[in-house]
């Protein structure tokens, strides 16, 4: 009994000095050093883009690394709703594309602003990305924002009228009129025909054109990069004549046939517009019409891209989303890319929805997400927290924002500048929107989208100041912005200077079916009379009345 009282002794003091000895360690770790990852219950982020596979692989890897709580991005298979569903996933990427009246009424959305603990952070998404259209609740999380305008090469504009002016000729496309910007336009086309030391005014300001073509300009041969397969930039254009008679994607997907019918003066205005790009395209030698010449030629998607980055033509009306293309066609050519709003000819008088000016239609581009993250109510409460906390971390956390901006080089839903200190004499216009984040600055997150300050902030870091534009100090982005075209969205989403993407709130198959259809009719007529223009607006008006009241991918 002796001995066996002694050998308890021993082993007590041994198991003593053994956690003693851990927890020296742990007391005397590295605290850069990242947290051990475990295994156990891992959280899975389901999507279905191909497209977005590395960027979220690089997103959860380095959640991981940063946090030790393990989470994967895995890409499902074909029946996407069927195999959430039977699995009881926590967390997915939504396309808008798909039908999400079916993943509703599955029950397959969490509202985040009633059940998430994400209500303060989803509260700051603003109306125009909330993901819900029917005005009640906010079911995802806007996980990539893209731009869509009229997408240039600085440069370009730099060898047309000088470096010196460059900059301030841009400022002034960005809020021009249409009346403006249709005389610069056929400025350009009569310069490239001719090069000549013109001038152009535009708003209070004269241009001169560079004397001969130089430069980035030497094989200039039209304005407009243009593809006659696909509706899309015709549809970003859309946006801008929705905007101007409704508010939101649910005012558009619940219009009545009267609201409908009351479009026709702004479709007119967008059938223009359609003239005017379609009469300035940039060609393989020359500048082009519609017609054979156009609908015969080479003019796919591929070839717009490549007429734009070889120099052949000055803007494309695209998105965000094409720059990986430009960087395929030509390394190194998204650089130096910029974005101007796309124009409407449309009055204050003509313009219905409440809020909107032409004023502020002419000035902004259009901006929206295709991707949300969703969390599944059915979910278990552990899944559930693990996914908030992934969430949470993506756009409040200082690693995951850099994460986050280093995988997707996007904007985030909750982007904004705030005012730093910076060096005496430096300003806002003299620093870069793509500057690194000051380690010292304040936290984004602690403001709301109108830009007050948040009191309750959720990390506890003192409150960004006032936007102020006299202010001094270099303007710090809250997530780092490293691609031009994308520094540049950034500059118009912080400022307000956006409308939401719109078109895809009209009936599922109103692209392909109606405009898609109308357009193939349109490409192959090298005049348009204003017959022809009424015809149009009549096809799209009957198209969608025909289609209201059926399943257009409605929410809530």
């Amino acid at each position: 009994m002796k001995i066996k009282r002694i050998l308890s002794l021993v082993l007590s003091l041994v198991l003593v000095l053994s956690l003693s000895g851990c927890r020296n360690r742990n007391e005397h770790e590295d605290p850069e050093q990242p947290p051990e990852i475990s295994a156990e219950d891992e959280l899975v982020l389901y999507h279905n883009s191909t497209a977005l596979s590395p960027m979220l692989m690089a997103l959860t890897e380095e959640y991981s690394a940063a946090t030790g709580k393990k989470i994967s991005a895995k890409l499902a298979g074909n029946d996407f709703f069927g195999e959430m569903k039977s699995n009881s996933a926590a967390i997915y990427v939504i396309d808008t594309h798909s039908d999400l009246s079916g993943w509703h009424s599955g029950g397959m959305f969490s509202d985040f602003l009633a059940e998430t603990g994400l209500s303060s952070l989803v509260s700051k998404i603003p109306a125009g990305l909330q993901f819900n259209q029917s005005g009640i609740g906010s079911y995802g999380i806007p996980l990539v924002l893209e731009g869509y305008g009229y997408i240039f090469d600085r440069e370009m504009v730099a060898a047309l009228f000088g470096a010196e002016n460059s900059e301030k000729l841009i400022d002034d496309l960005r809020t021009c009129s249409f009346t403006e910007f249709e005389g610069f336009v056929a400025a350009v086309d009569s310069w490239i025909s001719a090069p000549s030391a013109a001038k152009i005014r535009i708003g209070e300001n004269e241009y001169t054109f560079a004397a001969e073509k130089t430069g980035k300009a030497q094989i200039l041969t039209g304005v407009f990069s243009l593809n006659n397969e696909s509706t899309r930039a015709m549809e970003h254009l859309l946006s801008y004549a929705l905007a101007a008679k409704f508010q939101s994607r649910y005012d558009v997907m619940s219009a009545p046939e009267e609201t409908v019918s009351g479009m026709e003066k702004i479709l007119s205005a967008y059938a223009e517009v359609l003239d005017f790009h379609t009469s300035h395209i940039a060609g393989a030698e020359g500048s082009i019409g519609r017609g054979e010449e156009f609908t015969g030629g080479d003019y796919n998607y591929s070839t717009s891209v490549d007429l734009l980055t070889r120099g052949s033509a000055l803007f494309y009306p695209g998105g965000t989303s094409d720059t990986a293309d430009f960087e395929k066609s030509s390394t190194g050519f998204s650089k130096n890319l910029d974005i101007i709003p796309m124009k409407l000819p449309l009055s204050d008088e003509e313009i219905t929805a409440s809020g909107m000016t032409a004023e502020k239609l002419q000035s902004s581009i259009v901006i929206g997400s295709r991707y949300y993250i969703a969390i599944n109510p059915s979910a278990s409460e552990t899944d559930s927290a693990a996914a908030r906390d992934f969430v949470d971390w993506i756009f409040s956390n200082e690693a995951g924002k850099t994460a986050y901006s280093g995988a997707f080089g996007t904007v985030p839903f909750n982007f904004e500048y705030i005012t730093g200190s910076g060096e005496s004499g430096s300003s806002p216009e003299t620093e870069s929107s793509v500057q690194p984040e000051s380690e010292s600055s304040s936290s984004p997150e602690s403001r709301d989208s109108s830009g007050t300050a948040d009191e309750n902030s959720s990390e506890g870091e003192s409150t960004a100041p006032e936007q102020n534009p006299d202010m001094m100090g270099p303007m710090i982005p809250s997530h780092k912005i490293e691609n031009s075209l994308m520094a540049a969205v950034a500059e118009y989403y912080s400022a307000g200077n956006w409308i939401p993407d719109m078109s895809f709130a009209l009936p599922a198959d109103f692209a392909d079916k109606v405009l898609g259809e109308g357009l193939s009719d349109f490409w192959g007529m090298e005049t348009w009379a204003e017959s022809d223009r009424k015809n149009f607006v009549t096809t799209i008006i009957d198209g969608w009345k025909q289609r209201l009241n059926k399943d257009n991918s409605a929410v809530g």
